[in-house]
């Protein structure tokens, strides 16, 4: 099942043109609120992109869920971040690492996206997947999909 700001995001852009779409993800980026100047290095830089892109992530114990900052030096990027971010902040490790990415193309986000930006989402959210399964009962093999 897709968290309730994922659901409402693939709802309200399924429909959008892609000029309407961009500026949606302009919108998410002027949300994504602030990130500590000493998380910019290389232990939180996500790789795969072409755009400067870090996340931090920390579990909250008392809660059992994920917490997700990040940032990004463009602006789409920036809302494709914050998009993620928003999605899947507070959520248990579980339930991100279950998340099966084709609700971005049932957003039709993808088709707003160049292949190079395309390739950078997936690789936000691989990360942010890889993230929390850190913090899932341990099984000895990779939940995350795409992973081997």
């Amino acid at each position: 099942m897709l968290p309730p700001d994922l659901a409402r995001f693939v709802e309200e852009s399924a429909s959008l043109d892609k000029l309407t779409r961009t500026m949606l993800l302009l919108d998410y980026a002027d949300r994504l609120g602030d990130y500590p100047d000493d998380a910019k290095d290389e232990r939180h830089r996500v790789r795969g992109c072409t755009s400067l892109v870090y996340l931090h992530a920390d579990y909250d114990r008392a809660a059992a869920a994920m917490r997700y900052h990040g940032f990004a030096d463009a602006q789409i990027v920036k809302g494709m971040v914050a998009l993620l971010v928003r999605g899947l902040d507070g959520l248990p490790p579980e339930q991100i690492v279950d998340l099966d990415p084709s609700f971005l193309k049932e957003s039709g986000l993808t088709e707003a996206l160049t292949a190079t930006r395309q390739g950078g989402l997936f690789n936000i959210l691989r990360r942010m997947q890889a993230e929390a399964e850190a913090h899932v009962g341990a099984t000895g093999e990779s939940r995350v999909q795409g992973q081997e």
